[in-house]
């Protein structure tokens, strides 16, 4: 039986994790509309394609010794119909175009947010507040609308249950990350905006949050660990079994991230119940070390 075909409304789609993961959900046979600014919906097609077509992928070809450490995503075998890609310049930070998108598609079932800064500056400002106003437009946009199911590609530094989040970093990081949320401030509204999906949420509007660790340019290595909620008492910690974080870097390739997100985002509907409301630490592991995390999601 295939994966379960969607259609992803992805904000910030021309951010460097989105352009991957659409190109992956177009080649599986996912439907996308693309957010991105634009002087109009044409020229953010046009746009958008071309960044696709400038991005490059890793072979899905699995020839490494350590290949039962690898991770499903990169072995997903594309489609032989390709899904359909459209795009709007609506402004991500109205609640309108939320509204208005998923009011006139509605075989749109699925949010993908990539929202991010795009300069170390906007990290310095303590105004910058680009999250909470992407997540609060998306959450009073569906509110107006419909809910649909929420994945959000957030960031490493936020800790804890979502709705109950916390500026903090995972036990794999020296203390000094801790002095970050001074140095930059907008670490603090990651944080918030978290919260702000969290709280609005209830049965008929599941969502999951990612927090990669710090990212990288470079080829998948399908290599990564993960845990939920990072300080929960059975998740992560430097010797736990869910993810020891002694045996993981700091940091993983913004390809393995996206190719994780669309892995959950196509899982089986069961199978995604367990990941929802949880807040998703990513991060790669060492050499020598298997990738580990599985069993934690699935088992709950």
């Amino acid at each position: 039986m295939g994966i379960q075909k969607r259609h992803f409304l992805v904000v910030a789609a021309t951010s460097r994790v989105a352009r991957i993961f659409i190109k992956n959900a177009l080649l599986q046979g996912h439907n996308v509309t693309a957010m991105c600014r634009a002087p109009s919906d044409e020229d953010a097609l046009r746009r958008v394609t071309q960044i696709l077509a400038e991005t490059a992928l890793t072979s899905t070809t699995l020839t490494d010794a350590n290949i039962a450490a690898t991770k499903p995503a990169g072995t997903t075998a594309p489609s032989s119909r390709p899904g359909q890609l459209k795009a709007t310049n609506a402004n991500i930070i109205r609640a309108d175009s939320y509204k208005d998108i998923l009011t006139g598609d509605p075989s749109i079932d699925a949010v993908c947010c990539f929202v991010g800064v795009t300069t170390f500056k906007d990290m310095l400002r303590a105004s910058c507040s680009i999250y909470t106003d992407t997540i609060s437009a998306l959450v009073s946009g569906m509110k107006q609308s419909r809910w649909v199911e929420t994945f959000y590609h957030s960031s490493v530094g936020t800790e804890g249950i979502p709705g109950g989040s916390v500026t903090a970093w995972p036990a794999n990081y020296n203390v000094i990350a801790n002095l970050l949320p001074v140095i930059f401030p907008v670490y603090k509204n990651v944080t918030a905006s978290e919260n702000i999906l969290a709280q609005a949420a209830n049965d008929s509007s599941p969502y999951i949050i990612f927090r990669p660790a710090a990212l990288k340019d470079t080829p998948a290595q399908r290599r990564y660990g993960y845990s939920f909620d990072t300080t929960s008492l059975d998740s992560t910690g430097l010797d736990k079994t869910a993810l020891p974080l002694r045996h993981a870097k700091i940091s993983i390739s913004r390809e393995d991230v996206a190719e994780e997100i669309l892995r959950v985002a196509t899982l089986p509907e069961q199978e995604r119940k367990n990941w929802h409301g949880h807040g998703v630490y990513l991060v790669d592991m060492k050499e020598g070390h298997a990738s580990q995390g599985h069993d934690q999601a699935e088992n709950r």
